[in-house]
């Protein structure tokens, strides 16, 4: 990890790349570049890499409040895994999964639907700090506007200051679509195609029990609810439950997530009074009486994406400049993956 102000360092080399954003996609890209020798700087404007495999920190202990898992679809995460599992960034959780309609719970599969389940090590945030592991990346760096010489980018920061002692020459945006699009408008025609991809909020409630509420599953997708869409035992996942206090001793931790349609409905809600309705819409399904000992919300603005581009990325050669994620081929730690391997595969070819 560097600086903004020691950023760059000459070096020699024909190729030199800014990848926007440190999210999964942005580091894959970063790693894939880097493997066939191209030099690389990634900028992020966040104090941690990963992207939305942040945890968030309460009282009582962390919470995955970005994605919960990953699933292996592609043999693009599939290596990875292999080699996070050795270096025991991840391990596999068998959660006992249950579907919650108005009248019934029916069992399903500990696979979940996409495949096993892996989680990160302490929290999903591992995977991220794992894949910035040797790359040169520039953490708190927001990147606020981009520039083109006759042959290079540039890149400034919000009070205008360039990122980077010398251009780039290509440049990739592994960012949600609007900051990508905002970022490249009038530099490439692919702005068109990434405007296009439209977005969800979600809110994300962190609750701590004072007791254990003795239900018998880990993981539950919830229907027909005006508010909640899932509820994880984040105690229950590998690792999680020496933090803080264990499940007997008041530890029981569980991450709830809004729905899209009540997130985006209910933005103008504090983190405060989000997490308070979704406590009461989960121990009203439960049928239950939940008293928290740590309640903590957080909204992502761009949560999903609704309508992800049919391509793992986009990339205009003419121009040098590409954009990944995972609002290219799906939403999903996997997209992410493939998306960010595949660009790295095609920049500087």
């Amino acid at each position: 990890m560097t600086t903004p102000e020691a950023a760059r360092e000459d070096l020699e080399g024909p190729w030199h790349v800014a990848v926007v954003g440190a999210g999964i996609a942005g580091l894959s890209c970063a790693r894939a570049l880097a493997a066939r020798g191209i030099r690389v700087t990634v900028f992020e404007s966040a104090p941690a890499p990963g992207g939305r495999l942040a945890a968030l920190q309460t009282d009582c202990g962390l919470h995955d409040a970005g994605a919960p898992w990953a699933c292996v679809r592609s043999e693009s995460l599939a290596r990875e895994i292999r080699g996070w599992a050795d270096a025991d960034v991840v391990r596999s959780w068998p959660a006992v999964a249950v579907e919650i309609d108005n009248s019934w719970i029916r069992r399903a599969s500990s696979a979940g639907a996409r495949g096993l389940r892996f989680v990160g090590m302490p929290t999903m945030a591992a995977l991220g700090q794992h894949l910035a592991q040797g790359v040169d990346v520039v953490l708190q760096a927001r990147v606020a506007r981009l520039a083109r010489g006759r042959e290079e980018w540039f890149l400034f920061d919000p009070i205008n200051r360039q990122l980077g002692i010398a251009g780039f020459d290509a440049v990739v945006l592994a960012v949600p679509s609007p900051v990508a699009a905002a970022l490249a408008h009038g530099w490439t025609e692919l702005v068109a195609r990434v405007e296009a991809v439209r977005w969800d909020a979600c809110w994300v409630g962190a609750l701590t029990l004072a007791r254990a509420c003795g239900l018998d599953f880990d993981v539950a997708r919830i229907h027909a609810d005006p508010i909640l869409a899932m509820a994880v035992r984040e105690s229950a996942k590998p690792g999680r439950v020496a933090d803080e206090a264990g499940e007997g001793e008041g530890g029981e931790r569980w991450t709830l997530t809004a729905h899209a349609g009540w997130s985006n409905r209910f933005s103008d809600l504090t983190p405060d009074e989000a997490v308070r309705w979704m406590q009461k819409a989960f121990a009203a399904r439960l049928a239950r009486v939940l008293v928290p000992k740590c309640a903590v919300g957080m909204r992502w603005h761009h949560a999903l994406p609704v309508n992800p581009l049919a391509e793992p990325f986009l990339w205009d050669a003419e121009r040098r400049i590409g954009f990944a994620g995972d609002w290219c081929g799906g939403a999903t730690v996997d997209a992410a993956v493939v998306s960010g391997t595949e660009l790295g595969k095609v920049v500087g070819g």
